[in-house]
C-alpha cells in the first residue's frame, strides 16, 4: 500500500514543482471564482424565463437575488475559515460540485417557495470561490506578478458571467430554461472535478490540527487586527458604490437622459468590458508603478470613482453618445474594478494562515454593502432625485478613504516565496 500511494504520489508532486504550476493555478483561481459566481451574478440571463413560468412579479424576482446574496452573506466567514483549515482543493473543488449540482437541481423547481429553497442553497456555497482562489494564488504566486495574477482571478466573474449571457439565452428559447439549467449545471461540476484533479495545496499551507471552537478565535484575531479591520472599512462603500453602479446605470440613463433601453444596454456592455480589462489594468499597476504597493493604487482609484461619480451626477438631458461611452468606460475602469486590488492587500496584511479567514471576513462585510446599497440608492432617487443619490455615493466613497489612509502596508512578516512568476 505505501508503495501504491508513493507511485501514485509522484504525478502529483511533479505537477505541483513544475515551473509554469503557478500557471496553471491562476487559470484555476480564474475558474474558482468564475464558476462559483454563476450561482449569482451569471444566474440573471435566466430569470426572464422563470419569470414568465412561474409568473412572477419584478418584486419576487427580486427576492430570488435577495435570497442568494443573504444565504451567503452567512457562509462567507465559516467557509473561509475551512479553507484555512482544510485546504482549497477540497473546499473548492467539492463545494464546487455540490454547487453545480444546487444550480442543476433548479430542473426540478415546481413552485416559487421551491425555486427560493434551491436559491438559497446556491447562495450558501457561493462563497468559497473568493477566498479559495486567494488563497491559492497568494500561496503559489510570488508578491512581484500577486496584483496582476489576482486580477485575472478577479476577472473569472465577469467573463463567466459574459459568456452565460451570450449562451444562455439561446440554449433557454431552444431547449428550455430548465435545461440551460442542468447545462450550467453540468459546467460547473465539470470545474469542480477539473480543480481537485489539478489542484494541489502548498506543504505547510493547511492546518488540520486546529479545535472546532477556533473559528472564533481565528475571526477574534482577523476583527482585532487594526489595519485589516481598516482595510474592510474602505471597501464596504467602494462595493456598494459598484453595485449601485451596476444596477441602476441603464435605469438612469433611460429615466433620467432619456436614453434609448437598447442603447443603455450597450453603454452597460461597455462598462464591463472597461472593469474586465481594469481588473487587470490595477493589477498590474500595482505590481510595476506601485512597486507592489497596494494601498496607492486603492487610494487612486478611490478617488477616481469619487470623481467619475461625482460628473454622473451632473449629466444633463441630452449627453451626447460619445460623452456616455467615455463615462461607461470611466464607470467600468474605476466604480467596478479596483475590488482585485483591494484582495491582494487584505491577504498581504493576513497571517499567511488565515488568509480564508480574512477573505470570509471581508466577504461578508461587503455583502452586508451589497445588501444595503442597491435599495438605499433607490430609495434617495425615488424620494429625491438620482442626483442626491449619486452625492451619497461619493460622500460614502470619500467616508471609506479616511478609513483607508491610517492602514500600515507592508508591516507582516511572511516567510520568503520559492516560486519564480
Amino acid at each position: 500500500m505505501e508503495q501504491e500511494q508513493s507511485v501514485e504520489g509522484k504525478p502529483r508532486r511533479r505537477l505541483a514543482s513544475a515551473a509554469y504550476y503557478p500557471f496553471v493555478v491562476i487559470g484555476l483561481a480564474v475558474l474558482s471564482h468564475g464558476g462559483f459566481a454563476l450561482s449569482g451574478q451569471g444566474f440573471t440571463p435566466f430569470y426572464p424565463f422563470i419569470q414568465d413560468d412561474f409568473d412572477l412579479t419584478r418584486t419576487q424576482v427580486g427576492f430570488v437575488t435577495g435570497t442568494i446574496f443573504a444565504a451567503a452573506t452567512v457562509t462567507s466567514s465559516g467557509f473561509g475559515w475551512t479553507i484555512d483549515r482544510f485546504g482549497v482543493r477540497i473546499m473548492a473543488g467539492f463545494m464546487m460540485i455540490l454547487s453545480g449540482i444546487a444550480v442543476a437541481s433548479l430542473y426540478f423547481a415546481s413552485s416559487f417557495l421551491l425555486l427560493l429553497l434551491i436559491a438559497a442553497v446556491m447562495g450558501s456555497l457561493r462563497p468559497v470561490g473568493h477566498p479559495a482562489g486567494t488563497k491559492a494564488i497568494v500561496d503559489w504566486v510570488g508578491p512581484k506578478r500577486r496584483g496582476t495574477a489576482m486580477s485575472i482571478k478577479q476577472a473569472g466573474n465577469p467573463i463567466l458571467g459574459a459568456l452565460a449571457a451570450v449562451l444562455v439565452p439561446p440554449l433557454a428559447v431552444a431547449f428550455g430554461w430548465r435545461i440551460a439549467a442542468v447545462a450550467m449545471g453540468g459546467f460547473i461540476v465539470a470545474s469542480g472535478i477539473l480543480i481537485l484533479a489539478l489542484y494541489r495545496d502548498k506543504p505547510g499551507t493547511v492546518s488540520r490540527k486546529e479545535s472546532s471552537s477556533s473559528f472564533f478565535a481565528g475571526m477574534g484575531k482577523v476583527i482585532r487586527d487594526r489595519d485589516i479591520s481598516l482595510a474592510v472599512g474602505f471597501g464596504f462603500p467602494m462595493v456598494g458604490a459598484q453595485v449601485a453602479t451596476l444596477t441602476y446605470f441603464i435605469l438612469f440613463l433611460n429615466d433620467e437622459l432619456g436614453v434609448p433601453v437598447i442603447v443603455a444596454g450597450g453603454m452597460l456592455a461597455i462598462l464591463q468590458v472597461a472593469n474586465i480589462v481594469m481588473r487587470i489594468g490595477w493589477g498590474v499597476i500595482s505590481d510595476t508603478l506601485g512597486k507592489g504597493r497596494r494601498k496607492p493604487v486603492l487610494f487612486f482609484a478611490g478617488g477616481m470613482t469619487a470623481a467619475v461619480l461625482l460628473i454622473v451626477s451632473f449629466l444633463p438631458d441630452g449627453t451626447p453618445t460619445w460623452a456616455l461611452v467615455l463615462i461607461a468606460i470611466a464607470l467600468g475602469g474605476t466604480a467596478t474594478s479596483w475590488v482585485s486590488v483591494h484582495s491582494v492587500l487584505l491577504s498581504e496584511l493576513s497571517d499567511p494562515s488565515q488568509i480564508g479567514t480574512t477573505i470570509g471576513y471581508a466577504s461578508t462585510v461587503s455583502r452586508t454593502g451589497i445588501v444595503i446599497a442597491p435599495p438605499l440608492f433607490g430609495f434617495i432617487a425615488d424620494t429625491a432625485s438620482y442626483q442626491a443619490a449619486w452625492m451619497t455615493l461619493v460622500g460614502a466613497i470619500l467616508l471609506g478613504m479616511l478609513f483607508l489612509m491610517p492602514v500600515r502596508e507592508g508591516g507582516r512578516s511572511r516567510p520568503p516565496s520559492t516560486d519564480q512568476t
